[in-house]
């Protein structure tokens, strides 16, 4: 068994964290099996780690592999940075030494910043989908990963032929989904507005079937919504994802700004997870998530670094955006470190296997050394949310798997 003397942050709801002065924590097999107060008679052998805190792996719902070389690309709306940056730097990715370049970074870098799961996109590619999955089994990572679908109204460098799409992502599916308890497959189609109605239908018919997850992008930018209801002739965009069956308790979407209280009662009504991408937003002029509004229908919400349009992958810094970007809600560091942690597993449905330090839960963990200068007290979590550049994330783990280590 691998034990580690040092400081716990855990959260134990939206509201609460547990602070855990020397406290031990041992794992075996990739599982959590103690979790104790520090003994000298039965902890001596373990590694001393008392200037340092242990938190949860975090959690990032929502980001995408193939744009992480063109982050901080300036265009203040949705569409036309689309056009401009983001379709022709996932059209590199058609190369396969580019797409394994990329993929190696984009995991060497979400490790480097704690993050132990990522559901991810990459660009609409099979050979890029591959690539990316079998990185992520090479490096030991946590995700669930689907290439890109768009099959209309694309740049023809990226579209799809809709069967080849389709077939394309029930073979990844097939071939990946169960290979590794870490690695899932997840269905992308990009988002209404490149997707057709027989891709959106077959996607959703399929992947119910077999249970899998579904991810997309939904009002994120005002134009974005004007088109999908003109294209579709729906009363909203949700409504546009709920008739092709693309809504229930395994898909995430992305987003979710500019939505009605009809929309946001049949987001709730299907149990559909939301990714909240606070830092893309904001660098997008895209518009305030209504954070209040999804909390009161209970909503399942978990926090996004939605690279590209994100600049980084830190999840404290999404977290610290999330909070900046509330003109009138007051998102405390406990509720904010819930959604990068045990708020985002239950997102995922995960919570029985992440998110929280728990005997019997899985060991995804996350190091990060304290200084002279970082007390630990109860403004701790709040100094790692809005001093994060201060903290030094020292070893990242995944299953028990060290993945990073500085």
């Amino acid at each position: 068994m691998i034990k580690i003397r040092t400081n716990l942050l855990n959260p134990i709801s939206p509201d609460k964290v547990q602070l855990l002065k020397d406290y031990t924590l041992g794992y075996e097999n990739g599982i959590i099996k103690l979790i104790r107060p520090y003994d000298p008679n039965q902890d001596a052998d373990g590694e001393q780690a008392l200037d340092s805190v242990l938190i949860p792996g975090l959690i990032d719902l929502h980001t995408h592999l193939s744009q992480y070389w063109v982050r901080a690309s300036y265009q203040p709306s949705l569409l036309p940075w689309l056009s401009q940056h983001i379709f022709p730097a996932e059209a590199k990715s058609k190369d396969p030494d580019y797409a394994q370049r990329v993929s190696n970074a984009f995991f060497q870098a979400l490790f480097a910043s704690g993050t132990t799961t990522a559901v991810i996109y990459t660009a609409p590619f099979k050979q890029a989908c591959e690539i990316a999955l079998e990185t992520a089994l090479h490096l030991g990572a946590r995700a669930l990963i689907g290439m890109t679908m768009m099959d209309t109204n694309s740049p023809p460098y990226l579209e799809q032929q809709t069967v080849q799409a389709l077939d394309d992502s029930f073979e990844l599916f097939e071939r990946y989904n169960t290979r590794d308890s870490r690695i899932g497959y997840i269905f992308s189609p990009r988002f209404a507005l490149s997707c057709s109605a027989d891709l959106m239908k077959q996607t959703a018919d399929f992947a119910h079937r077999h249970d899998a997850y579904i991810q997309s992008h939904i009002s994120e930018n005002k134009d974005e919504v004007a088109q999908v209801k003109e294209l579709f002739g729906k009363r909203s965009y949700t409504q546009v994802y709920e008739d092709f069956g693309l809504l229930g308790s395994k898909t995430i979407m992305g987003h979710a700004i500019h939505l009605s209280g009809e929309e946001i009662d049949i987001l709730a009504r299907t149990n559909t997870a939301i990714a909240h991408c606070p830092e893309s937003n904001f660098f997008l002029k895209s518009g305030e998530f209504p954070f209040a509004a999804l909390l009161d229908k209970s909503l399942r919400i978990g926090l996004a670094s939605d690279v590209a349009a994100g600049n980084s992958l830190s999840m404290w810094q999404q977290a610290k955006f999330a909070s900046y970007r509330q003109s009138s809600l007051s998102l405390s560091p406990q509720r904010l470190f819930w959604h990068l942690t045990l708020g985002a597993a239950e997102a995922l449905g995960w919570q029985e296997r992440i998110g929280s330090l728990q005997p019997g839960k899985e060991a995804d963990l996350c190091q990060i050394k304290l200084n002279a200068l970082h007390a630990l007290d109860e403004q701790l979590l709040s100094k790692l949310i809005y001093q994060s550049d201060e903290f030094r994330i020292s070893k990242t783990i995944i299953q028990g798997n060290t993945v990073f280590q500085s």
